[in-house]
């Protein structure tokens, strides 16, 4: 994989009994940016992640991430790949009788790192994320803009190379929705993370105005490099 680039798709397909999710997709990213998938449901976003973590390998085509072929990765290499990749989902999935500070921690002791070096690790990731006044709180005990922030949190304390954040915006008012994505900004400057943004919210799209690619039945319809949702008729 050249220079810079983090992960390429190359003429992906992906099927499901009566469903053809994804078909001919292409296209490359680039480390240390920003980037918004864009799509309404049923577009094969869901789909796409799911090739991207190795939950699913397509039909045909490759999916290579830092030069790691994902769909010829052995079953017993998909945990160890998937260190690479921080998925932060719309419904939080924190664990509900672990505090903030342990639920992150949780990321790491997973991966063996040591005690020390977590506790220092998790201590600098309630900062960036500016949670360090509830690191002994219980989930039930945030808002829900809390919560999104603690699960991206733990999803990037592990330093990984690319971050999904599957409509991480879903559940939040519009000025919480704009605090986080003000975030991803900010871990994408402050942590050199590559974040992928996947939406259907065109509001957030055509405000932060990031590179947009366009899903729409399975398909790639456009590649908008200043940003912004492309309507068709």
């Amino acid at each position: 994989m050249e220079g810079n680039v983090v992960l390429t798709m190359r003429d992906i397909s992906k099927t499901f009994p009566g469903v053809k999710a994804l078909q001919h997709v292409d296209f490359t990213l680039r480390k240390g940016e920003i980037h918004a998938l864009m799509g309404e449901n049923g577009a094969g976003k869901s789909t796409l992640i799911k090739l991207l973590d190795g939950e699913e390998i397509p039909n045909s085509g490759t999916v290579m991430v830092e030069n790691i072929n994902v769909g010829k990765l052995k079953h017993s290499r998909v945990p160890v790949y998937r260190r690479n990749i921080g998925v932060v989902f719309q419904d939080y999935r924190l664990l509900p009788r672990l505090t903030i500070f342990e639920n992150i921690a949780f990321a790491l002791e997973v991966i063996g790192m040591k005690k020390v070096d977590i506790r220092r690790r998790v201590r600098e990731v309630l900062e960036l994320v500016s949670l360090e006044d509830k690191a002994k709180a219980f989930p039930n005990e945030l808002s829900g803009g809390q919560q999104q922030r603690a699960t991206i949190g733990r999803a990037i304390a592990n330093h990984p190379k690319v971050l999904i954040a599957d409509e991480p915006t879903g559940n939040l008012d519009p000025d919480k929705s704009a605090e986080i994505m003000e975030l991803l900004e900010k871990i994408n400057e402050v942590e050199k993370t590559t974040v992928v943004m996947v939406t259907h919210d065109s509001t957030i799209v055509d405000r932060f105005k990031k590179r947009t690619i366009c899903l729409e039945e399975g398909y790639v319809v456009a590649d908008i490099m200043k940003g912004g949702y492309l309507k068709h008729d």
